[in-house]
């Protein structure tokens, strides 16, 4: 959708520059004999103004240097009246480097009086306002601040620069409470307020719209304009300019389209992308009989009208995004009639579009660009495809096309350029001496199969630039005469079949593109040392493959363009060498499953802007590099499974807090968890497991904020990657982990462990109670302290963790009653208290009962189902289990103790040996607890125990001295606990 948006944008673009250079020709200086001399106040007002500005790149060098000094008629960016010497204009946009200036919006400037064209587009002015000095431009009919960081009230003074023809203002952040400024400026041919919110403006645009009669051009997208009431929409004089208009990401509606509907004479690009337009395309629009360009995609339509077919000068029509759900051949039957010999652009992809492509498709003579991408069309590809002599762009991949493609298919299609059939159970057979008719620049045709020997077609195709045979079944070695075909490429995709050999020499004469090369030929069975590569390889993906030895190789590429390396699952060995220096654009680096030793470089350091780090299941050793705290944008820090050893350092917490996935499982790491660790409020998973850690767990582990909120934190990665000649987009990056998972080790990719929000601890050293605030982190689904040398009591409010899907504290020195807030965890799937000290009886819940005995077997008193059908007491009671939480039981066991206090007192002394008995190890212990299993008292813990023994002892003694001469009467069953 990107490149949809992007081809409108150029065309209308195209248009913009002409009328800059329409306006600009008056604007040149005198080629004539006499010498432009600068106005001295001028040239200090220019002056004053760059001293204002950050200029880190030398952009403004030439404004007062020595040799030029007086004469700033001759500074870049400056040009002069040709016979008063008056600064004229003033453009900045145009000058290399300009995005590198910034600063403040010095009112300086506005000393320029003369001034006829000033354009500061994308200097970054700092949050500045515009000053209201500027109404002394009277003279000014070109003005572009876009894109320049602006903020505040457009000033009323904006109205007395009534010589205006162009306005830009796009892009900043301007409160925008009125448009009433516009009305004075009557000679406006282009409008852009883009970007900038008009919410607070209501409807009244348009009424300010229609009084501009010379307007041409109007770009008010991204604007949030309000919902176009049809009573609301003003009676207009139709013999306006209007020419392009671009409304695109508003909050419109189809009612939209009865005020653009009057434009039928005059408008000839229209660009509704992303509003809240639903249902059949109106009829209105057919009747603007000048439109030439129509872009709605983005939008809930769901059909076309007949009448378009009689938009005969309709040249491009983009519906794509949007919930058209007919057979394609009633649709095509909708566009036909005099349209059909004008559209050359048609847009259909990302639709519900079904049935076969047409053979009617060859009535659309003028027909250069077809994209049905991500329908759901079925049947096979007509050859009269191939009759479209015109075609450049052929785009159907993603839908369930089926059948074989031949050489027929393509033997009228001499101007095709680019064919994307990716993602369609299509099989391709041409003869291996087939000299294609076309010459193809872009071939995607991944998850085709065009195996399974190499496609010796390709051999023709010498000027592409874009090629992707992913998943094609081609098991065969790469001839050598493809290299050769790749000096122009920018995007290589070969991954996904069966390659074998070794590769040769990358070198500069192999891929030479300007802007870099993206190679992919992961997931074969390549092997032997790493090629030298290109000094301009931007993405290289050699992953899942055989090769061995070194990766110094590696070290010949440009790092200033790098910016994803991934050599993982290969048989690498070697210590990683210190050229990281160079990569510092590098944002995505995997060397993970290899044999690769030796301690990371402090060069690692360099890669400041590393997003992404994958070292896991290696041999590296040492200590966590220091310099790793320059790479304050990892988002993903991978180390499980190596012999790094040390601390875990505290500044992962200070300086890397844009973490998301800490995985430092199987390691030598010891001493204490740091409490920094807790500054990581974006991290998602944490896994420290099978480590010598000691110490206690962080009090504040509650401070892991992600970990209690439903918002995700993880922002995808970017990375740069071409979609043109010279055009940038970004791509995204899928991290890979392995994760214990309810008690088994299984492979995530980035989309999953999205979801996956975990903390595991498990198999080390560490000591002292389970931090109660735990129970905070609600949207933890996977707990694991397990394998420790934890004491105390599980967090009473655990029950509130209700996303909580795998609990595991088996193996430590829990102790206590099971909170019956467990009862709450619905989610909970896997379970394992085993092996600790826990008594009392199991929660009873649907959940709770559902799991098998293991999970709680080593707990002596513990009692209840699954381990036995009753608890000791229930014989003698025909009430419902107790809820040791609620208000009656928290009342007796308060009066329960209550009647022991005075024992307290006196039995102290005698309790001692109850004391030496309940501290010693099993079986004194669980002895304490059988004691008093009779009783109809609930016991939370030894500490309670042991109360119990010192009171029950205590009151013995006291009752025997005061001779009371009566029966103690101590476990009466009114007691409760």
């Amino acid at each position: 959708m990107m490149i949809l948006g992007g081809r409108f944008l150029q065309l209308v673009y195209a248009l913009l520059i002409l009328l800059h250079m329409q306006t600009s020709i008056g604007f040149n200086s005198t080629t004539g004999d006499y010498e432009i001399r600068c106005i001295e106040s001028e040239r200090q007002a220019l002056l004053i103004f760059k001293q204002s500005l950050v200029d880190e790149y030398g952009t403004l060098s030439s404004w007062g240097s020595e040799e030029e000094k007086k004469e700033c008629c001759k500074w870049e960016g400056v040009e002069c009246g040709n016979t008063t010497g008056h600064v004229t204009v003033l453009d900045l946009y145009h000058l290399s480097g300009h995005l590198q200036l910034r600063g403040n919006l010095s009112p300086s400037l506005f000393d320029l009086y003369h001034l006829i064209y000033l354009d500061f587009g994308e200097i970054d002015f700092n949050l500045s306002y515009i000053p209201k000095s500027i109404s002394s431009l009277n003279k000014l009919q070109h003005l572009s601040l876009q894109s320049c960081n602006l903020s505040g009230s457009l000033p009323n003074q904006l109205s007395n620069l009534t010589s205006l023809q162009y306005l830009d203002l796009s892009d900043n952040k301007f409160n925008i409470k009125n448009l009433e400024f516009l009305s004075s400026l009557s000679y406006l041919q282009f409008l852009n307020l883009g970007e900038n919110d008009l919410s607070k403006v209501n409807n009244y645009w348009l009424e300010v719209i229609n009084k501009l009669h010379h307007l041409k051009f109007l770009f008010l997208h991204r604007c949030n304009l309000p919902y176009v009431l049809p009573q609301s929409i003003p009676m207009i004089n139709t013999s306006t300019f209007l020419t392009f208009v671009d409304l695109s990401s508003n909050n419109l509606s189809s009612s939209t389209f009865q005020w653009l509907s009057k434009f039928n004479k005059s408008l000839v690009g229209l660009g509704l992308v992303d509003n809240s337009l639903q249902g059949l395309i109106p009829e209105d629009l057919s009747h603007l009989n000048s439109l030439e360009y129509l872009v709605l995609y983005d939008n809930q339509l769901e059909g076309i009208p007949k009448s378009f077919g009689n938009l005969c000068k309709l040249r491009y029509l983009m519906l794509s995004s949007n919930n058209l759900d007919e057979m394609l051949p009633q649709l095509m039957g909708n566009l036909s009639g005099c349209l059909q010999l004008s559209l050359e652009g048609l847009y259909l992809d990302e639709n519900k579009i079904k049935g076969p492509l047409p053979d009617m498709i060859k009535n659309f003579s003028s027909l250069r660009l077809l994209s049905l991408e991500n329908n759901q069309l079925s049947g096979t590809v007509p050859k009269s495809i191939g009759l479209l002599s015109k075609l450049e762009e052929l785009q159907i991949s993603s839908n369930s096309l089926n059948g074989m493609i031949t050489e027929s298919h393509f033997s009228k299609a001499s101007r095709l350029q680019t064919l994307d059939m990716s993602f369609n159970p299509l099989s391709f057979n041409f003869s291996s001496d087939w000299i294609p008719p076309l010459r193809l620049g872009w071939i995607a045709l991944a998850s085709c199969k065009l195996g399974p020997n190499f496609p010796s077609w390709l051999k023709n195709m010498r000027n592409f630039s874009y090629l992707d045979i992913s998943g094609n079944g081609i098991s065969d070695s790469i001839p050598k005469w493809f290299w050769n075909l790749t000096t122009g490429a920018f995007h290589v995709n070969l991954s996904s079949n069966h390659l074998y050999g070794v590769l040769p020499y990358l070198s500069t004469t192999k891929f030479a593109y300007l802007f870099g090369t993206q190679i992919d030929l992961s997931k074969n069975k390549m092997e032997g040392p790493l090629p030298v590569f290109s000094i301009n390889v931007t993405f290289i993906n050699l992953s899942e493959n055989r090769f061995s030895g070194s990766i110094s190789s590696l070290c010949t590429i440009n790092g200033e363009v790098l910016a994803f390396l991934d050599v993982s699952n290969n048989q690498l060995s070697e210590e990683l060498p210190e050229c990281m220096t160079r990569w510092t654009s590098l944002l995505i680096l995997n060397l993970a499953n290899n044999h690769l030793f030796g301690k990371i470089p402090s060069s690692i350091g360099s890669l400041s802007r590393l997003e992404s780090l994958g070292l896991q299941n290696n041999n590296f050793s040492g200590e966590i590099p220091w310099a790793l705290q320059n790479c304050r944008d990892l988002q993903f820090l991978d180390l499980n499974y190596n012999s790094f050893s040390g601390i875990i350092p505290a500044w992962i917490g200070e300086r890397l807090s844009s973490l998301n996935f800490l995985l430092l499982r199987s390691n030598n790491f010891s001493g204490d968890i740091p409490l920094q660790l807790c500054w990581l409020t974006n991290i998602m998973l944490l896994d420290l497991s099978n480590n010598n850690l000691s110490g206690s767990i962080p009090w504040c582990i509650h401070n892991l904020t992600a970990l209690a909120q439903k918002e995700n934190s993880i922002r995808d990665y970017g990375f740069p990657v071409h979609v043109g000649a010279a055009a940038w987009s970004t791509s995204s990056y899928t991290d890979k982990a392995s994760v214990m998972w309810k008690g088994m080790e299984r492979d995530y990719v980035s989309g999953n462990l999205k979801i996956l929000r975990i903390i595991d601890l498990s198999s080390n050293k560490l000591t002292g109670e389970i931090p109660v605030h735990i129970s905070f982190l609600l949207e933890l689904v996977q707990l694991n302290l397990s394998r420790n040398q934890l004491t105390g009591r599980m967090p009473i409010d655990i029950g509130q963790m209700r996303q909580l899907q795998s609990l595991d504290l088996s193996q430590n020195q829990l102790q206590g009653h099971l909170p019956e807030s467990m009862s709450q965890l619905n989610f909970l799937s896997t379970l394992n208290l085993s092996h600790n000290n826990f008594s009392g009886r199991i929660p009873l819940s649907t959940q709770m009962q559902s799991f098998d005995a293991s999970s709680f077997v080593g707990n002596l008193a513990l009692c209840g189902l699954p381990l036995t059908p009753t608890c000791p007491g229930d014989e003698n009671s025909n009430r419902k289990p107790e809820n040791s939480g609620g208000k009656e039981n928290q009342e007796d066991r308060a009066e329960f103790w209550k009647s022991f206090k005075p024992g307290v007192e006196l039995g102290a002394a005698i309790g001692f040996v109850g004391v030496l008995a309940v501290k010693l190890d099993h079986p004194w212990k669980h002895l304490c607890f059988l004691l008093f299993n009779n009783m109809r008292v609930r016991l939370s813990n030894l500490k309670d125990c042991l109360y119990l023994l010192v009171a029950a002892v205590g009151l013995v003694v006291r009752e025997h001295v005061s001779r009371l001469g009566r029966k103690l009467k101590l476990f009466e069953p009114s007691v409760s606990s």
